[in-house]
C-alpha cells in the first residue's frame, strides 16, 4: 500500500495526478518517478531529497463527488466604465469544460452586495460560432534563427517540433508519430466533427479554469499605473491619449492549454495564445481517456510599463501546474495582437533550471538600476515556484527558493542571461531534506515607483525582506529572515499566501500574511493538520538591514473563542504599543486543528482593515470543505471599531459552508458625517463590505460588513510660509534614493 493509500488518499484524485506527473517528465524520469509512486517509496539515491509537491489541478472536493454539472474557480471583481463587475471562471467535470460569466455588482441601501444573475457566458458565445475552429484567432509563438515570432495556430504556421509535438499519439503509447496531429490541431481550434469519434466530447470548447484568476485591463489611468513612475512625462501622455479609447478586456488562463482575451462587455472572445511550452502536452486534451491536468492554469498580472522608450500594457502570466515557467504577452492593442507585438517571450526551467511550477501571482515592478540614478527598467517578479528538483531534464537539485526577476523589454533575439536581462534573488537554503519556495512579495515602492523593498513567506515559515537600494544585480538582497513563523510549540508554519505591507505608525512596515498550505491531496490528510495563524510582524527600520520580531513572544495576542463550527468567534486582546518597550505587532491562532483551517490566499486591505478568508478542509479527505471570512483592525489585530480597552471582545470570523477561493474584494460607500475635530477638521464615516463571491453560492457575508471613520476636509489652519524649505529638507533628510517608500498597496 502506498503512503497516500494509507492516508485514505487514494482515490481517483491520487492516482489522475500521479498519472499526470509521471506521464509529462520525459524518459527515463518518467519511468524512474512511476515507479516510485506505485512502491510508495523514492530509490535509495535520492532519500535526502526534498519530496516533490503534489499539485492539484481539480477544484477543491472535486474528486470526493459525483461529476458535477459545473464548480466555481477564482473570481475578479472590478471597476468597469459601466459600474462594477464580477467576472467569474468554472469548470464542468464532467467534460472537463468551463464557463467564464459576468455579472453586475451594486449596493443596496444598507450597503449589502447584490450580484446580479450572469450577463453573459464566454463559453456559450463561443459554442455559437457557426464556424469556430476557421473563425478564431488563436496564436502561439516559435523560435526562428533564435527570435521568438508569434504565429496563428495553423497547421502550415508551425514549427516541425511543434507538429512533431501534436502527431505524437498520447501516453502510455509509444511517442511516435500517428499522423493525427492536424487534426488534434483542429480540434483544439473547436471543430467538433471528431467528437465522439476519435477525439473526447466536450459540454463547450471553452475550456475550464481551476487555479487561474480573471485579471481586467481597460484604459491607462491617467496618473499612471502604480510602481510605473515617469507618468507625467510626454511618452506616457501620448500613450495615455492614444489608448483611452481601446475596449476593456478580460483575460482568463485555461486547462484547453489558451490564454484567452475577452471582451470586457459583451463577453465576446478577442484572441488567445497558446504558450509554446506547452506543446508536449497538447496532443493529451483531445484523448477519449483523457486525465484532466493543468495547461494555463497560473495567476496572471497587466499593468503599464516603459519597454525600450515605449509605453506598452504588458500581461505576464505564470503557467502553475502546466508547465515551468511564465510567459508574457504585450497586449496593448488586443485587436491587432500579432502586429502590435504579440508574445514578447517565454521563460521555462530551459532557461534557469531554478525556476518551477510558478503557483502565485507574477507582478510587474519598476526597479532603479543604480543608487540615486534616473536610470529605471520595467521586469516581471515572481517566486521561483514549487517542484524547480523535479526530475524533468532540467532539474535543480538544490531546490533554490528565489525571487526572479525578468526584463520585459528583452529583446525578442537575444537569449536569456543571468544578470543581463534575468536576475536570480536566492535566499539561504533551508533545512536539508525538506521542501521549501517562496511566496509572491508583498512590494513597497519610493516615491518615484521605484521598487525598494519586497516581503516574501516560504514554505518553511521564514518571512524575508528584499532590499533594492544597491542596484543591479542586487547580490545580497534578501536580508533575514525578519521573521520566522511557528506555532506555541515551535513547529514551523508554512506561509503560501502573499503578504500585505502596510506604514507602521511609528515608520517602518507591518507586514501581515497568514499561514498554512494547500496545494494538494496530502495536505487534506488530518494525521498532517497543524495549527495556523494569521501574523502582523513590524519590520521598523528597514533600510539598516536589522528589524522585525524574534518570535510570538514579542508579538500581542488575540484570541478567538467559540467552539470550533460556530458561525461567529469572539476576538479579544489587550491593547499595546508599537516599537521600544512594545510588542513588535500581534497575531491569532485559528481555532483548533481538527478542522484544518489555514489561510492560503492573502488578504485585502482597506481603510486600515484587513480582511481575508480561510479555509476549513473538515475530518477526513473527503469531508465538506468550508471557510471563514475575517475582518479586522491592521494595527490593533481587533475587530474594527473596537475600543480595546483594557480587554475587547468583538465578533468576527463569519463561517461559510462552502469553500471562499481568494482574498474578498472590498468595495467602500457612502460618506455620513462623523462629528468635526479640532482645528476645524471634520470626519466622516464610510461603509466596507468585503464581497466573496467564488464560492457556489455567491455574496457578501454578514460580518464582512464593516465601517471605518476617516479624516476630511481641512486638515488644519495652520500657515505653512516655510513650506519650500521643509519640502526640501525632508527629501534630504530620506534615505537613498531619496524619496520616501510606500507600500504599492497603500496606493490603491
Amino acid at each position: 500500500m502506498t503512503p497516500a493509500c494509507a492516508a485514505g488518499l487514494c482515490g481517483r484524485h491520487w492516482a489522475a495526478w500521479a498519472m499526470s506527473l509521471a506521464t509529462s517528465l520525459p524518459m527515463p524520469f518518467a519511468t524512474a518517478l512511476a515507479t516510485s509512486l506505485a512502491a510508495g517509496v523514492m530509490s535509495p539515491g535520492a532519500a535526502a531529497a526534498p519530496p516533490l509537491v503534489e499539485l492539484a489541478t481539480e477544484p477543491l472536493g472535486a474528486a470526493c463527488m459525483p461529476y458535477p454539472d459545473a464548480l466555481r474557480a477564482a473570481a475578479a471583481v472590478v471597476s468597469t466604465p459601466s459600474g462594477r463587475a464580477v467576472f467569474q471562471a468554472g469548470a464542468r467535470p464532467a467534460s472537463w469544460s468551463g464557463s467564464f460569466t459576468r455579472s453586475a455588482l451594486s449596493l443596496d441601501a444598507s450597503g449589502t452586495p447584490q450580484i446580479s444573475a450572469p450577463q453573459w457566458d464566454a463559453a456559450a458565445l463561443l459554442d455559437a460560432l457557426p464556424d469556430a475552429a476557421a473563425l478564431r484567432r488563436i496564436y502561439t509563438s516559435r523560435l526562428e534563427l533564435g527570435v521568438r515570432v508569434t504565429v496563428p495556430l495553423a497547421w502550415d504556421a508551425l514549427g516541425a517540433a511543434q507538429r512533431a509535438a501534436l502527431n505524437r499519439p498520447p501516453p502510455p503509447a509509444r511517442p511516435v508519430s500517428d499522423g493525427k496531429g492536424e487534426q488534434r490541431l483542429a480540434w483544439l481550434r473547436g471543430d467538433r466533427g471528431q467528437e465522439e469519434r476519435q477525439f473526447r466530447r466536450r459540454a463547450s470548447i471553452l475550456g475550464d479554469a481551476v487555479n487561474s484568476v480573471p485579471v481586467y485591463a481597460g484604459a491607462p489611468p491617467a496618473g499612471g499605473a502604480a510602481g510605473n513612475g515617469g507618468a507625467g512625462s510626454d511618452s506616457y501622455r501620448a500613450y495615455y491619449d492614444s489608448n483611452q479609447s481601446r475596449r476593456p478586456v478580460v483575460y482568463l488562463g485555461a486547462n484547453d492549454g489558451m490564454l484567452h482575451a475577452f471582451d470586457a462587455a459583451s463577453g465576446a472572445e478577442i484572441f488567445a495564445y497558446v504558450p509554446e511550452a506547452l506543446f508536449p502536452m497538447l496532443n493529451r486534451l483531445p484523448d477519449r481517456a483523457y486525465v484532466h491536468r493543468a495547461y494555463v492554469d497560473g495567476p496572471a498580472a497587466v499593468a503599464d510599463a516603459l519597454l525600450a522608450g515605449t509605453w506598452k500594457t504588458v500581461l505576464v502570466s505564470a503557467m502553475g501546474a502546466g508547465a515551468q515557467g511564465v510567459f508574457a504577452l504585450d497586449v496593448t492593442s488586443p485587436e491587432t495582437f500579432p502586429l502590435g507585438g504579440g508574445a514578447l517571450w517565454e521563460f521555462t526551467d530551459r532557461d534557469d533550471d531554478a525556476i518551477g511550477n510558478v503557483v502565485s501571482a507574477p507582478q510587474i515592478a519598476r526597479l532603479r538600476l543604480r543608487p540615486g540614478a534616473e536610470d529605471y527598467r520595467h521586469f516581471a517578479l515572481m517566486s521561483g515556484g514549487l517542484n524547480n528538483h523535479a526530475p524533468d531534464g532540467n532539474a535543480d537539485a538544490a531546490n533554490t527558493s528565489a525571487l526572479f526577476l525578468l526584463a520585459l523589454d528583452k529583446p525578442a533575439g537575444e537569449p536569456w542571461r543571468l544578470n543581463r536581462n534575468y536576475y536570480r534573488l536566492p535566499v539561504p537554503a533551508g533545512e536539508p531534506g525538506r521542501v521549501n519556495a517562496l511566496s509572491a512579495p508583498a512590494l513597497v515602492v519610493d516615491g518615484s515607483g521605484a521598487l525598494r523593498f519586497a516581503y516574501a513567506g516560504d514554505l518553511q515559515g521564514k518571512l524575508w525582506r528584499f532590499d533594492f537600494s544597491g542596484g543591479a544585480p542586487w547580490r545580497g538582497a534578501a536580508e533575514g529572515p525578519v521573521f520566522v513563523a511557528r506555532d506555541a510549540q515551535g513547529v514551523r508554519q508554512a506561509i503560501t499566501g502573499q503578504p500585505r505591507a502596510v506604514i507602521a505608525p511609528d515608520g517602518g512596515y507591518l507586514i501581515l500574511f497568514g499561514t498554512g498550505q494547500l496545494f494538494g491531496a496530502g495536505d487534506r490528510d488530518p494525521a498532517r493538520y497543524a495549527q495556523q495563524s494569521f501574523y502582523a510582524v513590524l519590520d521598523g527600520n528597514p533600510g539598516s538591514g536589522t528589524g522585525g520580531a524574534g518570535g510570538r513572544s514579542e508579538l500581542a495576542e488575540r484570541s478567538l473563542e467559540g467552539l470550533p463550527g460556530a458561525p461567529l468567534l469572539e476576538l479579544r486582546g489587550r491593547t499595546f504599543s508599537y516599537g521600544s518597550g512594545g510588542k513588535q505587532g500581534w497575531y491569532v491562532d485559528f481555532a483548533g486543528t481538527a478542522s484544518g483551517e489555514r489561510s492560503i490566499s492573502g488578504a485585502a486591505l482597506t481603510q486600515g482593515q484587513v480582511f481575508f478568508n480561510t479555509v476549513l478542509t473538515g475530518a477526513s479527505y473527503c469531508a465538506p470543505v468550508a471557510s471563514r471570512s475575517y475582518a479586522m483592525d491592521a494595527l490593533t489585530g481587533l475587530a474594527p471599531g473596537s475600543e480595546g480597552l483594557p480587554l475587547s471582545g468583538e465578533s468576527t470570523g463569519e463561517l461559510v459552508a462552502d469553500h471562499i477561493p481568494g482574498a474578498p474584494a472590498t468595495v467602500v460607500s457612502g460618506a455620513a458625517p462623523a462629528g468635526g475635530q479640532a482645528g476645524g477638521r471634520t470626519a466622516v464615516s464610510k461603509r466596507i463590505a468585503a464581497v466573496n463571491v467564488g464560492a457556489r453560492i455567491p455574496g457578501a457575508l454578514p460580518s464582512a460588513r464593516t465601517r471605518a471613520v476617516v479624516a476630511a476636509g481641512r486638515a488644519g489652519w495652520r500657515e505653512v510660509a516655510n513650506w519650500r524649505e521643509l519640502h526640501q529638507a525632508a527629501r534630504a533628510r530620506a534615505a537613498p534614493p531619496g524619496q520616501r517608500e510606500t507600500p504599492r498597496e497603500a496606493q490603491r
